[in-house]
């Protein structure tokens, strides 16, 4: 059960930063939009010539744009979508409970009839929630924005999948930062592994897509199954996407648990 006070607070203590980073990435996308030129799409190619073909697949950038869903898959679904979001959810889940545990404000939350158990799963559940709004508000933005350039082009169920498996991966990264910021009292370290894991994991896959002899880097990235490309051409597999369920949902139950047990310096 959560504490419904305690998430409408968090809502508007961390508003500000919700609509900073969606209004960032909505300007990327219709900037993305308005580049796209359904009748030139040589030009688009072309643009990919100009640099090592080794970079752009680092980058997650490729060559296969065929129409409007796979040069967004590309273009800003390969690596903006991931990049960006990474530093919303570092800042978002230490602001949720280690920096309110490091300044001793957390104190006021445990002062309340509320459980550690239902605070931290309110906490959660918010974290989690935000990344779905802020995906469902880019889907419906980026539906509204094709529809206006270029009726009808848009496959709107291959964008849906596109931005339900981006929104996992970034749950994922949300849930691991999440973890660090409760199971450590200071924001130094919490920051540090929080936010060090998921860069490393973001360095290895772009590392593994430079030669296939570094590909078991990207194997071994949480990113590694993440194919923007396939997911937007309709080759969806479910299984990928309970894959970074489970591991978010298990994230999320260890967070609880860590921070149930733990110490608080209070």
């Amino acid at each position: 059960m959560i504490c419904r006070p305690l998430f409408k607070a968090t809502i508007r203590k961390n508003r500000s930063l919700f609509i900073l980073f969606l209004s960032v990435l909505t300007l990327y996308m219709t900037i993305m939009i308005a580049m796209y030129d359904p009748h030139d799409m040589e030009a688009i190619t072309a643009m990919l010539d100009l640099f090592p073909e080794q970079m752009m697949s680092a980058m997650g950038f490729s060559s296969m744009i065929t129409d409007v869903n796979s040069y967004l898959a590309s273009w800003l679904y390969g690596l903006l979508m991931l990049g960006f979001p990474l530093v919303y959810c570092v800042l978002l889940g230490n602001r949720l409970v280690v920096k309110m545990v490091d300044d001793s404000s957390f104190a006021y939350l445990l002062s309340s009839p509320n459980s550690r158990s239902t605070i931290i799963l309110t906490q959660g559940l918010y974290a989690m929630i935000s990344i779905a709004v802020l995906f469902a508000a880019l889907f419906g933005l980026g539906v509204l924005a094709c529809s206006v350039a270029f009726p009808g082009l848009l496959d709107v169920q291959g964008f849906f999948m596109l931005n339900v498996t981006t929104m996992l991966v970034n749950m994922v990264v949300m849930m691991i930062c999440f973890f660090f910021s409760c199971l450590f009292n200071d924001t130094g370290r919490a920051t540090a592994l929080g936010a060090g894991i998921p860069i490393a994991f973001l360095l290895m896959n772009i590392l593994g897509g430079v030669t296939a002899e570094a590909k078991v880097l990207k194997d071994l990235s949480i990113y590694g199954w993440y194919d923007p490309i396939s997911v937007a051409s309709g080759n969806t597999e479910a299984r990928v996407n309970l894959w970074y369920l489970a591991v978010a949902l298990l994230l999320f139950a260890a967070s609880i648990l860590v921070f149930r047990r733990k110490r608080l310096p209070l």
